[in-house]
């Protein structure tokens, strides 16, 4: 009798497709990179560039972007090695936008690591609380430092698209009025006094960023598989699915249900699972996965962080 590893499966059209991307993908893993240049969003000091410091080490030439959609755009076009943006954090969830331009730019996960958040009260040198009027952070920032904000509510908040950014024109400006929420690195590197910190409400709050590339890799210790895929729509498809990750004794580490722009109450998942799994092993697990869906898109196979 055939275990359910080795049943023969016939795919529709669109699983089909989705088969063959897979296939593809497979056929331009590469051995990792020596590392040249690496895309980041932000500027000295941002938590991002600590993240490429923390994963490739300090000798490497970092370019900063404005947004994380450049990023994309340079890793894809051959302008960098490698790009570092962030996915999830642990207070506020996930970088939805990264998430969507992993699929439209279909890049490769190849590596994660975890930055810790320490957001301080940033404002130039000789300000104090009292002088402040105005506050430059990214939305993320606000919303995980929000306790502390909420016993200023007189200043006013404006969003800037990073946090060290957000330093460095507070330190452009030079005006005490103005303050930044962002880390001691970027107060360090962009001169500014720390007025207050740390503020946001998590002591152990933590970012998680993605190291994507071109090509997927074969990166030593790899044992982190992320995915994204769409449920046929018949009873219990989600419970079935989720059944092959017991069954193969495989931790997941996170699933998450967004909404289909074009398809309206109808919902795509990512999902995480680590596990000692070989190329042999995660070919039957991806089968089987494919065989509950009605499209899936791989991620990335990479060390977990």
């Amino acid at each position: 009798m055939k275990t359910e590893r080795e049943t023969i499966m016939v795919f529709t059209g669109e699983q089909q497709s989705s088969m063959a991307r897979y296939l593809q993908m497979k056929r331009q893993i590469r051995a990792p990179r020596a590392a040249g240049l690496i895309a980041y969003s932000g500027t000295q000091g941002s938590y991002a560039e600590e993240a490429c410091i923390r994963f490739f080490g300090d000798d490497r030439l970092f370019i900063p972007h404005k947004s994380f959609g450049d990023v994309f755009k340079t890793i894809t076009g051959g302008g960098a090695d490698y790009g570092v943006v962030p996915i999830e954090n642990s207070t506020t969830g996930a970088i939805n936008e990264n998430y969507d331009l992993l699929i439209r730019y279909q890049a490769s996960i190849v590596g994660e690591v975890l930055i810790p958040v320490h957001h301080c009260l940033l404002g130039v040198p000789g300000a104090k609380i009292s002088d402040i009027q105005s506050v430059y952070s990214h939305e993320q920032g606000f919303y995980q430092s929000r306790d502390f904000l909420s016993k200023y509510p007189e200043w006013a908040l404006v969003p800037y698209h990073n946090t060290a950014v957000a330093a460095k024109m507070v330190h452009d400006a030079g005006d005490k009025s103005k303050a930044a929420i962002a880390s001691r690195r970027a107060a360090q590197i962009h001169h500014l006094d720390v007025l207050a910190g740390p503020i946001n409400g998590a002591d152990n709050n933590t970012t998680r960023f993605i190291v994507v590339s071109r090509m997927p890799e074969n990166r030593p210790g790899r044992n982190k598989i992320s995915l994204r895929f769409t449920l046929k729509d018949e009873p219990g498809a989600l419970y079935h699915l989720l059944g092959i990750f017991d069954a193969e004794h495989l931790n997941l580490s996170k699933i998450e249900s967004r909404p289909i722009p074009a398809s309206q109450w109808h919902y795509q998942f990512f999902m995480d699972f680590i596990g000692d799994i070989d190329e042999d092993h995660l070919d039957a697990i991806i089968g089987q996965v494919m065989a509950h869906t009605r499209s899936f898109e791989f991620l990335g196979f990479y060390p977990h962080g």
